[in-house]
């Protein structure tokens, strides 16, 4: 009889070790890997440090060279020292709003001289790789990026290389970098950042002094910029610019349409002042530059004003600008529409795409283009800044164009935000959006110092702020969704008071005043009307009465007129009338489109 095999004890593995043995060799195996994996990280983390430590002392370098340039009475350097800082942290809170006051604040110049464009920025020193990053991979990264067309980051990993080591593939590395400045400098143009191309060209030719080309790039694109500059500030001098540029490359861009643009508003500026035999020759030029339909006509009619009368005196009219005689005057076609300029916005059917118009209110001239890709304007009470609803595919949101420079700013960063409004004093904005995910329309405030998406007052839309105190002026409801019409409010949201009791009663406008409020109203009497509301009162009174569409009001500097916009006679045209009462009067057809009425939006200024 067989005896059974001996049991081994449990304390035993297979091998005959004990089990503890093996327990404690894999908790320590399990110990070891742990420890490593935790310095590769402490190491990697201490890298990271080191290089953001760096940084940040760069940071706080730039920002005192800017407060103290600030401080100096310097503000280019400043603006420079606050790009160097953007360049590092492009989202720095203390830069954005260093420049946004910069930008902000009233200088000299400015109602004298257009303003400058800043001196090229100077390189900025980029961390040096470190033993977790070696040159090796660096460089790698800048081929790849490079081969990539990535050329911002392509230019930030060799400027590294470069820091790192000088003598490294010394010659590659230059001719990268001027690849990628000139490729960087290009998209930058064509995607209307003409400031940054020339900056970036400049940097291209610090490189390659002698890249003959690449200098008369830049040259024409620092011409056109300065054409730019002193737009609407002084019209001999861009004039001048862009003949000049559209003699050396009259394919560039837009120069030849700009050009005639230029002699077409000097001549108007001219007419005006009744300089009519000048304003004549500003016209010829004009259509020696293009000949386009119309300008013919109104040039043959400032040479016969010329002609009978050289010192005639411009009447405000309507129609065909007439000069009147100490002997029989000419009948007008209507008078007294008082001065200033009318700003809106209309949509070009062909291109599809957004402009802001100046409709000047005492000659019946060809509107001005303000800014493209934009639309509901409404000008800083100082007239230095001017904000709008952003409609550039890249761009969304509300946006900003100062008229001295050329410069364009971007305030907020959602689509949805419209109609915007300046307080008295010009530092902030209310406006409406539904940009929340139950897509209700909701009131917001925000600075206007750059990237600031604003703080919610609650539901509401078409908001439109005093011009005289913290009042802003609504189209909303009470907390529970009842008593729509239109409401008054504080800054802040509060001391809510209601003004009208009609829900669809839109599109508020002050008075200069302060004391009243034109809007427009279908639900009152079945058709799109204008009426008036006193403040204080409540009284109502009815301001317009046709069959055709009236609305989106504007009242005149000032406040004795009502601009407006409807097609009573067929065509959208910008109407005027007496606040008080009196007959309507026809100023000009709009330029191009309205798709839609309710989310115009027009302004009469000074």
């Amino acid at each position: 009889m067989h005896n059974p095999p001996p049991q081994r004890p449990d304390s035993l593995s297979s091998d005959g070790m004990p089990r503890i043995f093996w327990i404690i060799v894999g908790t320590s195996t399990a110990l070891a890997i742990l420890v490593i994996l935790f310095l590769l990280v402490r190491g990697f983390q201490d890298g990271r440090q080191q290089i953001e430590a760096q940084r940040r002392q760069q940071i706080a370098i730039h920002l005192q060279m800017a407060e103290d340039a600030r401080t100096a009475g310097d503000p280019t350097g400043a603006l420079d020292a606050y790009r160097k800082v953007l360049v590092l942290d492009p989202e720095n809170r203390d830069a954005v709003d260093g420049i946004g006051r910069l930008l902000a604040a009233p200088t000299p110049q400015s109602t004298t001289a257009p303003v400058t464009v800043p001196a090229p920025t100077p390189e900025v020193a980029t961390p040096t790789p470190t033993s977790l990053n070696p040159l090796t991979s660096v460089w790698a990264d800048a081929e790849a990026l490079y081969n990539a067309g990535r050329w911002e980051d392509a230019i930030d990993r060799l400027r590294q290389v470069r820091a790192s080591d000088a003598n490294f593939e010394r010659d590659l590395v230059s001719e990268m970098l001027f690849t990628s400045y000139v490729s960087l400098a290009t998209e930058k143009s064509n995607d209307g950042g003409l400031e940054e191309a020339v900056n970036l060209f400049d940097r291209a030719l610090e490189l390659r002094p002698s890249a003959v080309e690449i200098r008369s790039t830049r040259d024409v694109t620092a011409q056109y910029v300065d054409a730019l500059t002193y737009w609407l500030a002084d019209w001999p001098k861009v004039i001048d610019l862009l003949d000049d540029l559209y003699q050396r490359s009259p394919g560039y861009r837009d120069v030849r349409q700009r050009l005639q643009r230029a002699h077409l508003e000097y001549a108007d500026s001219l007419a005006r002042q009744s300089d009519w035999c000048t304003a004549a020759e500003q016209y010829t030029l004009a259509i020696d530059v293009q000949n386009t339909p119309g300008l013919a006509e109104k040039q043959n009619e400032f040479e016969t004003l010329c002609t009978q009368n050289p010192t005639a005196v411009f009447t405000e009219t309507v129609g065909t600008p007439v000069a009147e005689t100490s002997n029989t005057p000419t009948p007008v076609l209507s008078s007294g529409l008082g001065t200033g300029r009318i700003l809106y916005a209309t949509n070009d059917p062909i291109e599809n795409r957004w402009r802001v118009y100046a409709q000047p209110v005492t000659a019946s001239v060809r509107p001005l283009v303000l800014v493209e890709d934009a639309m509901q304007p409404d000008l800083r009470p100082d007239g230095a800044r001017l904000v709008f609803r952003n409609m550039r595919g890249d761009q969304r949101g509300l946006g900003s164009f100062d008229p001295g420079s050329g410069l364009r700013l971007r305030f907020t960063n959602f689509a949805e935000d419209s109609l915007p409004s300046w307080n008295p004093e010009g530092n902030r904005l209310v406006f409406a959006s539904d940009r929340e995910g139950d897509r209700r329309w909701r009131i917001y405030t925000a600075w206007a110092d750059g990237n600031d998406n604003g703080g919610t007052l609650g539901f509401g839309q078409d908001p439109m702020w005093s011009p005289v105190g913290d009042r802003i002026v609504f189209r909303g409801c009470d907390e529970q969704g009842n008593g729509c019409g239109l409401w008054l409010m504080n800054s802040g949201g509060g001391d809510r008071v209601p003004l009208t009791n009609v829900p669809g009663d839109a599109h508020p406008e002050w008075t200069p005043d302060g004391r009243t409020v034109v809007f427009m109203s279908e639900e009152r009497t079945g058709n799109w009307e204008l009426f008036r509301v006193d403040v204080e009162s409540g009284a109502i009174i009815q301001l317009t009465n046709h069959p055709g569409i009236d609305g989106v009001p504007a009242v005149s500097p000032d406040g004795s007129r009502v601009a407006f916009l409807s097609n009573r006679d067929g065509e959208w045209k910008i109407w005027i009338k007496p606040i008080t009462g009196g007959p309507e009067q026809p100023l000009a057809v709009v330029s191009g489109g309205i798709p839609d009425l309710f989310v115009q939006k027009i302004q009469w200024v000074p």
